[in-house]
């Protein structure tokens, strides 16, 4: 059976073509960037993926996958797959224009028989806009023409193994349409599938995306007033996240951290508030997480005013990870130079472009905005640093010293100075 991915050059569609390819399906990954195209046919994944390049490797030599800039390529294939995000515009309203026009640019290259799936997370409605589109131009769904929308539920960077350990969600209007989508799926995943109506695979993808945003927000607001009671009690919000959560299944609480972002969690809850009266929910939990930067600085204002420079630890959205796209840390740099703090030191050990370790030396504030591995050495970042007064904020709690102090991970590194002796004594 033949696949074709539009947009398979991307975080979603190339993993998705790496695993269908790997189960003995021909795969053709359709996109606009020639030379991302490029660099999947020299057998380099584009971005970070847990055992991408091994499967990529595999795949390419078995002559399963194919890259093409030309969207005639779906004539050939008996499944068609989209992975076009919708973005949102200045108003947090959806941009439905990108997905509909590529719909439209394929409408001279389908065929009777064939399959249509949309795999991105898309604004509730979408696959039944898609399904009027097709039966404008002549088909009819569930007859001559088959679609269903079959989400991602994978955390990136882990899509491999989570597309084929996960349940597949299949929204279908049709029997045969359904039918023809779990079947694709069963072959591949070990999981099961559930089959529910589109709008509600549509609404439950969000919901799953929405409810990871606010257990990131609550788990932020809890940080912002422990760090309120630590002014005058001995109060560490980790201590307290580990120690009442621990064998208690009711308090699943995520770590706090300074940078919840992401192309999908910053702008997916806005795709479900259009129609309710009371929306403060996930207004608030964009609020708060987009607001830590904001709060970050004035805390490290009142502790040490007026920095000359300013270290900033990350510039991902999340953890080991290569994506900078939606990064609160973007902002956080923003605001450090509205506040007239202009000479910032950007380590970004996943990516090029950004500043050396070296450039820390001599930062008077030091935050940590994302908690990769290579950071886990805070005795080496203080030896680059070497400034004993300089200010650190750790809101995840990845250094110890987070934990056994009563300042919610604000500390100065002069504070790490009697262990650093004693680790060189040993």
């Amino acid at each position: 059976m033949d696949v074709g991915i539009i947009g398979g050059g991307g975080h979603v569609g190339l993993p998705t073509g790496l695993v269908l390819a790997e189960s003995g399906f021909s795969v053709t990954l359709i996109d606009t960037d020639a030379e991302r195209l490029e660099t999947i046919e020299d057998g380099v994944m584009p971005f970070t993926e847990e055992g991408g390049e091994e499967m990529l490797t595999s795949v390419l030599d078995a002559g399963r996958l194919s890259t093409t800039t030309d969207v005639e390529a779906i004539a050939e294939c008996d499944v068609v797959m989209i992975v076009i995000g919708t973005p949102i515009d200045e108003h947090h309203n959806p941009e439905m224009e990108n997905l509909l026009g590529v719909v439209d640019a394929m409408e001279p290259h389908l065929s009777e028989d064939q399959l249509v799936l949309l795999r991105s997370t898309i604004y509730p409605g979408t696959t039944k806009l898609v399904r009027n589109r097709l039966e404008e131009i002549g088909f009819t769904v569930g007859e001559d023409i088959f679609l269903a929308f079959v989400p991602e539920r994978v955390t990136q960077h882990r899509a491999l193994d989570e597309i084929v350990s996960l349940p597949q969600l299949v929204g279908a209007f049709d029997e045969a349409s359904g039918d023809r989508a779990e079947a694709l799926f069963e072959s591949v995943i070990e999981a099961d599938c559930h089959r529910l109506t589109p709008a509600e695979a549509e609404l439950g993808k969000l919901f799953t995306n929405m409810w990871r945003y606010l257990t990131f927000a609550a788990a932020n607001e809890f940080y912002l007033i422990a760090d309120s009671f630590s002014t005058h009690h001995e109060v560490n919000i980790h201590r307290i996240i580990e120690k009442t959560s621990e064998n208690y299944p009711r308090f699943d609480v995520p770590s706090p951290g300074a940078n919840v972002g992401g192309p999908c969690l910053t702008k997916d809850g806005w795709f479900l508030v259009d129609n309710i009266p009371y929306n403060e929910l996930v207004s608030a939990a964009f609020q708060i997480n987009e607001g830590m930067p904001a709060q970050l600085i004035d805390k490290l204002s009142t502790i040490a005013p007026d920095p000359d420079r300013v270290g900033v630890l990350g510039m991902t959205f999340k953890a080991n990870s290569d994506d900078t796209r939606n990064s609160v840390a973007f902002k956080f740099r923003k605001q450090l130079r509205m506040n007239g703090y202009d000479d910032v030191v950007e380590i970004e050990p996943n990516c090029e472009g950004f500043d050396d370790w070296e450039d820390l030396e001599g930062v008077d504030w030091l935050v940590l905005m994302t908690p990769h591995d290579e950071f886990k050495d805070l005795n080496q970042i203080a030896q680059y640093v070497d400034n004993p007064d300089c200010v650190v904020s750790d809101s995840w709690g990845l250094w110890d010293v987070s934990y056994e102090t009563d300042q919610n991970g604000w500390f100065r590194l002069e504070e790490l100075r009697p262990r650093d002796k004693q680790t060189e004594a040993t």
